[in-house]
């Protein structure tokens, strides 16, 4: 293998509202990033249980034949992050990694390394992470969210298998197999309705609940305290002081004093969507201050990760923006409507 610059996270990177998913999204992504990056090398890494959900089939095997993209049978994330260290790798996923942060330690706070993708009218854009720091209790929950996907905390001992048809004929592709289900010839498994290759599923591929689950909202908080939750729309969000001037702007400053609200323009952050729905986020005025998941002074003031004036920043489910001096935090979620609705 090549000396690579990237690591993809081709699920990842694939994975829309609908299935199957298709794979050209993922050449795409690294046709981009060679177009940005000339000269350099780069490898995806695709979780062998989700290949039986990926469209344009063609592709995949045209990219195994090429050697740029890896089928791992075993956790592919744990793949990508293990490339990443040993060649001091970027990695292209919207992924937060959490659950590997005491086996990756660069990953803490890092935000040169990771990097997520954005469509905007048809071209691909690339925009580093701000991953923060993430507490022991948040490493812990993702680890057992994780084992838990995998099946691995589950009270059964049975294998999981997929059948890897590529044809998508067989009437169990896609579904998960149980032992009975599949006839074992050696070392290797095959669907008993088709006669193809199963693959164990050792974790369960990341379907886009996220995708699926509702609209991008945007929490506003003064410090710990929740003021209001509102759905960012198809023609962005505005956010910022109140001014009768600015009737669009969605204000964050209501209910703080006048010093703390000085700290906050009256346009001061812009929250809008991407082709795919996912959420971006643009500073807009050159004073002021925004930060995206800063590590904090013991004052409570963010130290890092200030974002720079009309540069797009790609926002993930559990992002959190601090605005000014750090007292309005915008937390970002992609889920249901709230209980009451929407507040305004």
């Amino acid at each position: 293998m090549s000396v690579p610059g990237v690591i993809i996270d081709a699920s990842n990177v694939a994975a829309t509202r609908k299935r199957p998913w298709p794979f050209s999204r993922v050449v795409g992504v690294r046709d981009a990033w060679l177009s940005k990056y000339p000269g350099a090398q780069a490898i995806a890494v695709l979780d062998a249980t989700v290949r039986p959900f990926l469209d344009e089939q063609h592709l995949v095997r045209q990219a195994e034949r090429e050697q740029w993209l890896e089928v791992h049978q075993g956790d592919a994330d744990d793949r990508i992050l293990a490339l990443a260290a040993q060649f001091g790798a970027a990695v292209v996923s919207s992924d937060n990694f959490r659950f590997a942060r005491r086996e990756h330690a660069w990953l803490q706070g890092n935000n040169s390394r990771v990097w997520s993708v954005r469509r905007v009218e048809g071209k691909v854009i690339f925009s580093l992470r701000h991953l923060g720091i993430a507490t022991d209790a948040e490493i812990e929950r993702d680890r057992l969210h994780k084992l838990d996907k995998a099946g691995l905390l589950r009270e059964d001992a049975e294998e999981r298998f997929r059948c890897t048809d590529p044809a998508g004929s067989c009437l169990r592709r896609g579904v998960v197999l149980l032992p009975r289900q599949v006839n074992k010839d050696a070392n290797r498994w095959y669907c008993r309705s088709c006669g193809y290759e199963a693959v164990e599923v050792v974790v369960e591929p990341p379907l886009p609940d996220v995708l699926e689950a509702g609209p991008v909202l945007v929490t506003v908080q003064h410090g710990y305290t929740v003021t209001r939750t509102v759905p960012v729309p198809a023609e962005g969000l505005t956010l910022g002081r109140a001014s009768r001037s600015r009737p669009g702007t969605t204000d964050v400053t209501e209910g703080l004093d006048a010093d703390r609200a000085a700290g906050i323009s009256r346009s001061h952050l812009r929250i809008f969507l991407d082709d795919d729905g996912r959420p971006i986020a643009e500073h807009l005025p050159e004073n002021n201050a925004s930060f995206l998941n800063p590590e904090l002074g013991f004052d409570g003031v963010p130290r890092t990760s200030r974002l720079a004036a009309a540069t797009p920043y790609a926002l993930e489910d559990g992002d959190e923006l601090h605005l000014g001096p750090g007292t309005v935090r915008l937390r970002i979620s992609n889920g249901a409507e709230p209980e009451g609705g929407y507040t305004a």
